[in-house]
């Protein structure tokens, strides 16, 4: 029986829906959720992006919108090997975090596992809103950028 791993992947899908949304990351690419900043955290007027983005694994960029897809194949390894190369790249420390990495790709893996295949959310801080949800047969996006 093959394996399918539900994660989010970024997407250029609802794009527009609002006047602050973003899309700088390659439509497919794996993407996670940063603990928004003080600042994002704020209820004031001008906030940083965090509390709206997603960062892609790949690119290192932001989105606003993401997609929960099933990937066959993509194991929590190579998952865990994407993450831990995202913050490489980010010049990041995986061991200077006060979870272990099993514990943080736990936390990074959950949301996906919340909604249906299919669903398009954005964030607002932390909490994750459904913006849409697609026919899986009529979602043409290519498959995750590992």
């Amino acid at each position: 029986m093959e394996k399918i791993m539900k994660v989010l992947v970024a997407t250029g899908l609802t794009q527009g829906e609002r006047p602050d949304d973003f899309n700088n990351c390659v439509d497919g690419e794996l993407v996670w959720m940063r603990e928004a900043c003080p600042e994002g955290r704020s209820k004031q007027r001008k906030r940083c992006v965090c509390r709206r983005a997603f960062l892609g694994m790949s690119s290192l960029k932001d989105t606003t919108t993401v997609l929960v897809r099933d990937v066959p194949g993509l194991t929590r390894n190579e998952f865990d090997m994407a993450l831990r190369a995202c913050f490489g790249a980010a010049g990041w420390c995986s061991c200077c975090t006060t979870q272990s990495v099993e514990e943080f790709v736990e936390e990074v893996l959950l949301p996906a596992r919340l909604f249906p295949e299919g669903a398009v959310l954005e964030r607002r801080r932390d909490g994750l809103w459904l913006r849409a949800q697609l026919e899986i047969a009529s979602l043409s996006e290519p498959d995750p950028t590992f």
